[in-house]
């Protein structure tokens, strides 16, 4: 896997150490929960009216093409 930075990839690497400490230090039940509140998020993103264009442009941070 490549990254566009050092920092990026030490930041990534951090984030995948506190994943594992928090794995092994919760019962599997919490976990499970977890998978279902991801899994949810991700079938509501998918029914999600707008288009990643149109959300970002109603928030203002896209800019309309001339």
């Amino acid at each position: 896997m490549r990254f566009p930075s050092k920092r990026d990839m030490e930041e990534r690497l951090a984030f995948i150490q506190l994943y594992v400490k928090r794995l092994k230090e919760n019962p599997d039940e919490v976990f499970r929960q977890q998978v279902k509140l991801v899994n949810s998020f991700l079938a509501s993103a998918k029914d999600f009216p707008l288009s990643r264009e149109e959300y970002l442009r109603m928030k203002g941070e896209l800019r309309e093409r001339n």
